[in-house]
């Protein structure tokens, strides 16, 4: 029998956390380049949220339109007309690489050093930082990573959530997995939000995926602001087990029908990765009233079962009085993983392009992917 350790918090209606696992592993800036800075909201762990580029900065205001402090974000982007209609306080308009110098553009670290220079003021203060950006244009796919990495450098933990295109999007999505490569390396864990996965809108939205990408947002900066840092920690652990993640969302009809719930969450996840190859599960319940002890007991065994053996678990309950919902993180993925699901479908895509019948047997991509995209 599966044993948990309970842990009772009180931290702003934060609800009990169940956790099942043997172990737990002063810049100055110009007027251009800001468009307006607010302090991060103080209380409790603090956490900053970046957007990145025209997608990152949708799901940005997305995130806040759920429910998200617009004063815990930050929209960075080189359009300033996007950036002008962020929903987010903290504003931060890059140059554009093509108006930069172009020795710089080709170093790497000098660029991720400019882009930190720009950044840090909105994020030195926060505890935890979670990255969006959608891959596969030109701001989010470069300056996101760079970005993740400074602050990864500085000893802050750094999630991301990001976004990749549609199927059909072919030279896009080739830019998309040199971008997931980078961002995978940058940060403790990269959820990804694939847009070409069909999954039912849980709210009255036609772009489902930035539907998904808002609400795991949500989910992750409300526990990390209202629990206690051992709480967090716990969930950056099980992120932590791998590079990559998926999430996996779905309304609560009513609390004795968890199991129900995790089963429709886990048939519909935001990428196609393999359940057999997860190592844990966050799960993160929002709801009037909490889950008590046999109603955690009984998710964890549904994931369980759907996954093939037991993993490392840990759930925590937010109250409000919005519809009840459960968002899924199963963690402990690698980059590899994630490129041959997204390898299958570029098959599939060339395979519908000529007419061809799409087989069980991958074929081998002779090239390197960047080779392909300037093919």
């Amino acid at each position: 029998m599966a044993s948990y350790f309970v842990f009772e918090s009180y931290y702003l209606c934060l609800g009990f956390v169940y956790i099942r696992s043997s172990s737990f592993t002063p810049l100055t800036l110009s007027t251009e380049e800001i468009v307006t800075h607010q302090p991060i909201s103080s209380h409790g762990s603090q956490v900053a949220i970046v957007g990145v580029g025209g997608a990152g900065n949708n799901l940005l205001s997305q995130a806040i339109d759920g429910g998200i402090s617009p004063r815990n974000c930050v929209a960075v982007n080189t359009d300033r007309s996007q950036l002008s209609e962020s929903r987010a306080q903290n504003k931060v308009l890059l140059a554009d690489s093509s108006e930069t110098n172009s020795q710089l553009s080709r170093q790497r670290g000098a660029q991720g050093q400019l882009y930190a220079y720009r950044v840090a003021p909105f994020t030195q203060e926060s505890d935890f930082t979670i990255l969006l950006a959608g891959l596969g244009g030109a701001t989010g796919t470069k300056a996101a990573p760079l970005i993740a990495q400074w602050h990864r450098n500085q000893v802050r933990p750094v999630v991301s959530v990001v976004a990749l295109p549609f199927i059909h999007e072919r030279e896009r999505r080739f830019v998309a997995l040199r971008g997931l490569k980078k961002m995978v390396e940058a940060c403790d864990c990269t959820v990804i939000v694939d847009n070409s996965v069909q999954k039912p809108a849980l709210l009255d939205s036609e772009r489902v995926a930035d539907e998904t990408a808002a609400l795991a947002v949500r989910g992750l900066s409300e526990v990390v602001v209202k629990s206690s840092p051992m709480i967090s920690q716990q969930i950056l652990n099980i992120l932590s087990l791998g590079a990559v993640a998926t999430v996996c969302i779905a309304p609560v009809e009513s609390r004795e029908r968890v199991q129900s719930a995790v089963v429709d969450a886990l048939t519909t996840p935001s990428a196609s990765l393999p359940l057999s190859k997860a190592k844990g599960a966050v799960l993160l319940f929002r709801g009037i009233e909490s889950l008590n002890n046999g109603q955690a007991a009984q998710a964890y065994e549904a994931i369980a079962s759907l996954v093939g053996h037991d993993v490392d678990f840990v759930h925590v309950s937010t109250k409000c009085q919005a519809k009840s919902s459960l968002s899924i993180f199963l963690s402990g993925y690698s980059y590899d993983m994630a490129l041959g699901t997204v390898d299958d479908l570029i098959e599939d895509l060339y395979d519908m392009e000529y007419g061809l019948e799409s087989t069980s047997t991958r074929v081998a991509v002779r090239m390197p992917l960047y080779e392909m995209e300037l093919a």
